[in-house]
């Protein structure tokens, strides 16, 4: 076995960094505290469909995600549709799966457990500490807090965290991260987002993708008109705003931010009315974009530990940070490829030591996923 590895979070960047590693013979441990995996990619039945709760697109340019699909297997299921965008230039080629990005993330699942992973849903880390082996190795310990209260720890040789980067430092206080990284973690700071699907029974607007200053939402999203309408039943838009947490609207019911919404769509296009919606759902993302990029590498920031997040995926520059899958799949990559060099390093000291030492490797690995 080549090592163990905990990762906490079963979004896109915490599968792939699973399923490179337990493909390559790693013993592999993904956590997660919702009761679903996805993260951002999450996903809810709209008709006959999956359809992701905040909008996704394939673009010809996401060579690492591209990769990604093909390996997977799953390039033959990508459609390429010409679509609109207000504004800009008058046509992009956008990518989407035949069945929806719920096709990669089962498909990274599947790859996971096939080759002997584990992936642990309702399961939160709460804490992130050093230890030392009977053989004098250092090890990371992961107290996870389990749906029922109860509690269970994760021993591995490597941890990669992929949660936003306030969550890890909060979880990791006992690490020996220097203050400096620890205080460049802690400015990594997040606009949250409110996004409201809405499936139509009619088109307001042929532009698939139109960015707006002057309105509660700060882009529309019309899904049907590059993808259409499958089996949704209907047309699909998204309404997608940014907000502070201390704004009244983030904690409004879903009615009240619905109808500022849906009244700030409806002047944009008068002929709408109520009885246009099929159905509608509010999702919100509490740390959806970060708002600038650190001035340094951030990703490791203690030995054999990583960090693969988004708003990390760049640092030393001034470019506004986007949400995009293709640097998260660059950096997964990269901290697979670290962590490979890491265990020939490991391997190679071992084999020079002439008395072998005796490695406490068995431990409690808590409750099976079936138990949970």
């Amino acid at each position: 076995m080549a090592g163990s590895v905990c990762i906490i979070g079963a979004g896109l960047s915490g599968l792939t960094c699973a399923m490179k590693l337990a493909k390559r013979g790693y013993n592999v441990t993904v956590i997660e505290e919702m009761t679903y995996a996805g993260g951002l990619l999450a996903t809810t039945r709209i008709g006959n469909e999956s359809l992701e709760l905040l909008p996704h697109h394939l673009r010809k340019t996401d060579k690492n995600l591209l990769s990604l699909v093909k390996n997977l297997g799953l390039d033959s299921s990508v459609e390429w549709s010409d679509s609109r965008w207000h504004g800009k230039a008058a046509h992009k080629k956008v990518g989407y799966f035949r069945g929806g990005f719920a096709r990669l993330i089962n498909g990274l699942m599947q790859e996971i457990t096939d080759n002997g992973g584990r992936i642990y849903l309702s399961t939160t880390a709460s804490d992130i500490t050093q230890i030392r082996r009977d053989d004098g190795s250092v090890a990371y310990k992961t107290e996870c807090v389990l749906s029922n209260s109860s509690r269970y720890e994760e021993i591995s040789d490597y941890v990669i965290f992929t949660g936003s980067c306030r969550t890890f430092v909060n979880i990791s206080h006992n690490l020996p991260i220097t203050i400096d990284d620890r205080d460049q973690l802690m400015n990594v700071t997040y606009r949250s987002q409110l996004t409201i699907m809405m499936n139509l029974k009619r088109v307001m607007s042929e532009v698939y993708y139109q960015d707006f200053e002057d309105q509660p939402f700060a882009r529309i999203v019309n899904h049907s008109n590059a993808f259409g309408q499958r089996n949704y039943g209907g047309n699909i838009v998204y309404l997608v705003g940014y907000t502070d947490v201390t704004d009244p609207l983030w904690i409004a019911s879903d009615s009240k931010i619905m109808d500022e919404y849906f009244g700030a769509f409806r002047k944009l296009y008068p002929g709408i009315r109520k009885s246009d919606i099929k159905s509608w759902r509010l999702t919100k993302t509490r740390y959806a974009q970060s708002e600038k990029y650190p001035g340094t590498d951030l990703h490791n920031p203690c030995r054999n530990l990583f960090v693969c997040a988004s708003g990390i995926a760049r640092y030393g520059t001034t470019e506004t940070p986007l949400n995009r899958m293709d640097r998260l799949i660059e950096l997964a990559n990269r901290i697979c490829g670290e962590i490979e060099q890491a265990s020939a390093v490991t391997a190679s000291v071992r084999s020079e030591v002439v008395t072998p030492l005796v490695s406490s490797m068995n431990y409690s690995e808590g409750e099976s996923y079936e138990q949970r």
